[in-house]
């Protein structure tokens, strides 16, 4: 009789947890993706028409490196936004219990961005990273993030699971920050302040 009570209690927590997924924690979720883009320092410019960016970045190289950097960030980006998911997910189960959180598959997109970004910098041209390197966007934060994570990532059924996942979220928005710097840099006017 006992093992009946604890399959529909299991039954009945992962149904309401599923239906609390879909319609409340997904709008938690939205809100906390607003209220962090718009805590960020600065949009981000819109992508140049093609002409445009032929002219500001006449080597092939440093366009491909700017449209990598642009859907790192983007896709980046958007994991965070799962990331937000996943953290309410967590705060749950510190509460409830019956809550899955899955955050193996998340965390692994997230290093494979973060590694491929930083290979395709290491083909930059010596005076473009100099030059990034001397105003503060080098690979540096990027490194130190990805090498964060794969910390973390040993960490997933840890109890402290949101504390975990909420710095996991902000080393990756401050990828996102560092990243756009070297867009909005790069696809620059000569006469830009920030160039």
């Amino acid at each position: 009789m006992q093992i009946f009570v604890i399959v529909a209690f299991a039954l009945i927590g992962f149904t309401i947890n599923f239906g609390w997924d879909l319609t409340i924690r997904r709008r938690q979720a939205t809100q906390l993706a607003a209220a962090r883009r718009q805590a960020r320092p600065r949009a981000l410019p819109p992508a140049l028409d093609e002409q445009e960016r032929d002219r500001r970045l006449p080597d092939p190289g440093l366009r491909r490196f700017v449209d990598h950097t642009r859907r790192t960030f983007v896709e980046l980006d958007a994991l965070i936004d799962h990331f937000d998911l996943l953290l309410l997910r967590s705060r749950a189960r510190a509460r409830v219990g019956v809550v899955t959180i899955r955050s193996e598959q998340p965390r692994a997109t997230a290093q494979a961005l973060l590694a491929a970004w930083i290979e395709l910098w290491a083909e930059v041209d010596l005076d473009t990273r100099e030059h990034l390197g001397s105003i503060g966007l080098g690979p540096e934060t990027v490194i130190e993030v990805l090498a964060r994570e794969r910390t973390r990532s040993q960490w997933e059924f840890r109890r402290d699971a949101a504390d975990v996942l909420f710095e996991t979220i902000a080393d990756l928005d401050r990828s996102v920050i560092q990243m756009q710097g070297v867009v909005r840099t790069l696809e620059a006017e000569d006469n830009d302040p920030y160039r």
